[in-house]
């Protein structure tokens, strides 16, 4: 599999943990040290993984119904750091993330997430 199929799979995993509130899908998604950073409705939210998989969990879909639309708009790839721009749906809003990803152990993980709520 090829770096870009391996970051694909990442954020698979981060788009459909979101929907579905799967946090073990999240766990592997994100590094444990991780934050989700961004501004919603004028506040400045700064939560931790374990908040936003709480947050994932409480706003989580049915498991039958379909995986909200995204888009990987982005990839750019240094060395053992990436960085991709994805537009999705989370709880019924449109969010365009900006995800940091680190290749650590053999494997890519999130390490830090930045979004940004499209109206």
């Amino acid at each position: 599999m090829d770096v870009l199929e391996e970051i694909g799979q990442v954020v698979g995993l981060y788009v459909a943990g979101m929907a579905r509130g799967d946090a073990e899908a999240l766990g592997r998604a994100f590094h444990p040290r991780a934050s989700s950073i961004g501004h919603f409705e004028g506040d400045l939210e700064w939560a931790s993984v374990d908040e936003f998989v709480a947050a994932c969990v409480a706003e989580a879909i049915p498991a039958d119904a379909p995986l909200p639309p995204h888009e990987i708009e982005s990839i750019s790839v240094a060395g053992d750091t990436a960085i991709v721009r994805v537009v999705n749906v989370w709880a019924n809003l449109d969010f365009r993330d900006t995800l940091t990803l680190l290749r650590h152990d053999g494997r890519w993980q999130i390490v830090a997430k930045a979004f940004l709520h499209l109206p």
